[in-house]
């Protein structure tokens, strides 16, 4: 079981480079013990997969690369290859290749292959198949797959297409030691259950790894709003039923360590999920934000940008601070993390 950790899958606003180092070199003190790489805006992992990093984007990846390692979190990279379904021959196939190779240079422990935000077509799965073996057969890392229809939610299929009859059952096809990323019954589901996780593990032939997306708030609707809350419908039995528990966090990573810190806890330890989330607000950043988002959870969680007036709007300025988590909270305020189009799914 690869645990509990974190993936930058968001789209929109990146992580800024000192905040990925920051929330590795913390990871294992909140219980984390992975970080997956594979921001949407990095498109050297995505629609142009087949060009190379320009060399100083390659060096802070190494770089991150380098501190997990020394902060014993197990560091790996989404690789999207754009609908390379429609295309797959010999050439692209040594593009692959190489490209793989290009990313086992980074000291990678997993690879992730993820073709979600793909159109869908009657031959996806065997299509899929054939190319996430093609890659276990030319690397030792161990790989994270991400399919077309990750979830049960019709919007993928509104989307992405009609998904093909038996495409879960198919891709259940793929060898035993190929995780398989399963986000819920919806992209953003109210709960993850027991009963669940066993029928899409009878389905995948194994147990899912699950992809949570409880927090993201990285779309043209969710990016008008703040996922600081207490995670809810998800248990420890829930988590010993899957075979690793991914958050994609929000936009905004300072505050995603406090949504992550006790969501670690609530998993692994069990703990109350409400008390969890107000105590590691507290204690990383301290009392008087805490306060503030007991005090103003409503207009972050339900009124949003739209809604907040500007009254209300200066009373949480005024209550902010100096520190790296009120400053996010502000450029939240200011619109700073505001997500257009690109996210298909919100």
């Amino acid at each position: 079981m690869f645990g509990i950790g974190v993936v930058e899958g968001f789209f929109g606003p990146e992580w800024s480079w000192n905040s990925r180092h920051r929330f590795c070199e913390s990871l294992p003190a909140y219980g984390g013990d992975f970080y997956l790489y594979a921001p949407k805006r990095d498109t050297f992992l995505r629609k142009n997969w087949k060009q190379t990093h320009s060399g100083r984007l390659w060096k802070e990846i190494h770089s991150l690369s380098s501190t997990c390692h020394r902060s014993e979190v197990a560091f790996g990279v989404g690789l999207s290859p754009f609908e390379i379904h429609a295309e797959w021959n010999q050439q692209t196939k040594t593009l692959l290749r190489d490209k793989v190779e290009s990313l086992e240079e980074l000291n990678i422990q997993f690879l992730g292959l993820l073709f979600d935000d793909m159109r869908g077509a009657a031959d996806l799965a065997d299509k899929q198949i054939e190319i996430v073996e093609y890659v276990r057969d030319i690397t030792n890392t161990t790989i994270l797959f991400c399919p077309t229809y990750y979830s049960d939610d019709p919007l993928l299929d509104r989307i992405f297409g009609q998904r093909p009859d038996g495409y879960l059952e198919r891709i259940g096809n793929l060898s035993k030691d190929i995780q398989i990323f399963w986000t819920g019954r919806k992209v953003i589901p109210e709960s993850i259950s027991v009963d669940e996780l066993n029928e899409v593990a009878r389905v995948l032939r194994r147990k899912p790894f699950i992809w949570d997306n409880y927090f993201a708030n990285d779309g043209p609707k969710q990016c008008k709003f703040l996922k600081l809350k207490h995670l809810d419908g998800r248990t420890r039995n829930a988590f010993r039923h899957s075979n690793g528990w991914a958050f994609n966090l929000m936009n905004q990573p300072s505050l995603s360590e406090i949504v992550f810190a006790s969501s670690v806890e609530t998993l692994t330890g069990g703990v109350n999920a409400e008390e969890s989330f107000h105590r590691m607000a507290a204690k990383l950043a301290g009392d008087g934000l805490e306060l503030l988002l007991r005090r103003d959870q409503k207009a972050f969680l339900e009124m949003g940008l739209d809604k907040i007036d500007e009254g209300k709007k200066k009373e949480i300025i005024q209550a902010l601070s100096s520190d790296r988590f009120s400053q996010e909270l502000l450029d939240w305020l200011n619109g700073k993390y505001v997500v257009g189009e690109e996210c298909l799914t919100d």
